[in-house]
């Protein structure tokens, strides 16, 4: 098999040339693969956001959509704060938790909701003979809400919004998050994100692999441009693993009962145990391969 320069003998072709390319696409993921604001992994919602609620009372707005609603039913907590900050919906997400998992009284469409700053929880039932269900939330003296839902309030969207004043204009949140343990509605933008890289992500294997058969005028040098395609895509690698991963995975400890301390030792370790597992896989291929009496000029 004919080889380009640079590329060692017992390495994948297909493997140096889509590293460019899945890395970018690595990054990007990295950054979009949740909401905005916190990801509170095993919450009892699947959303959680905070409003600021400047008017008297608000409309909460679910719709069929296809003719039909996304569930019958959904449970919604609200709690009332005084400081409608991304801060205030971090400490109250164990409480919505807490509330959601606990007893949810049926509201039926047009029911009138209020909130408390201990926080309630209710089970709004949908008319199915309705287009439209509505329940009006009091917000009298109440500068702010957390709200936090059993599904997505988009996934109840066809052509309004899923929270309203009384004046009709659309409350967006302040700051919002969710459970990454639920699935992502078809239609949103999260999957259309996520479709689009997973796209870029398998193209990058023939995009990136033109690389190689270019003019050495333009990329100084296959065996350069390969190299720093590897350096690029390894410092990816750690850079995810550090920013990204290591604190998901230390929060996650930390919802199975660990002090953050502990929490962070326990995934520090765990980080070093997997590099030292990897070096002795290293050692021993190369040492089979020794055994073999197999010549390494080059690593992958």
């Amino acid at each position: 098999e004919e080889r380009p320069q640079g590329v060692p003998p017992g390495c994948p072709l297909d493997m140096f040339p889509r590293f460019a390319l899945l890395a970018l696409a690595m990054c990007r993921t990295a950054s979009a693969h949740r909401p905005s604001g916190v990801h509170h992994s095993g919450a009892a919602y699947e959303w959680i956001g905070v409003f600021a609620t400047n008017a008297l009372s608000h409309t909460w707005s679910a719709q069929k959509v296809g003719g039909a609603y996304a569930d019958p039913a959904m449970k919604l907590v609200l709690i009332e704060t005084a400081l409608p900050t991304e801060a205030s919906m971090e400490k109250l997400q164990d409480l919505a938790s807490d509330l959601m998992k606990g007893e949810c009284p049926n509201r039926l469409a047009g029911y009138a909701l209020r909130g408390t700053t201990a926080g309630v929880c209710y089970t709004l039932q949908f008319d199915a003979g309705l287009d439209d269900s509505l329940f009006t939330i009091d917000t009298t003296g109440v500068a702010g809400l957390v709200i936090a839902g059993e599904h997505g309030p988009t996934e109840f969207e066809r052509d309004r919004h899923y929270l309203y004043d009384s004046s009709g204009t659309d409350i967006e949140p302040i700051a919002e998050g969710g459970d990454a343990d639920h699935d992502i509605s078809f239609g949103s933008h999260s999957f259309n994100m996520a479709l689009l890289l997973s796209l870029f992500a398998g193209l990058a294997t023939a995009v990136g692999g033109l690389v190689v058969y270019l003019p050495e005028s333009l990329h100084g040098g296959r065996e350069a441009t390969l190299a720093c395609a590897l350096a690029a895509s390894g410092g990816v690698m750690l850079y995810i693993s550090f920013v990204d991963i290591f604190a998901e995975a230390q929060e996650a400890i930390e919802d199975a009962g660990y002090e953050r301390g502990e929490a962070h030792s326990l995934t520090a370790l765990s980080f070093f145990l997997g590099v030292a597992l990897c070096v002795a896989l290293d050692k021993l291929v190369h040492h089979l391969y020794h055994r073999a009496g197999v010549t390494i000029l080059g690593t992958c």
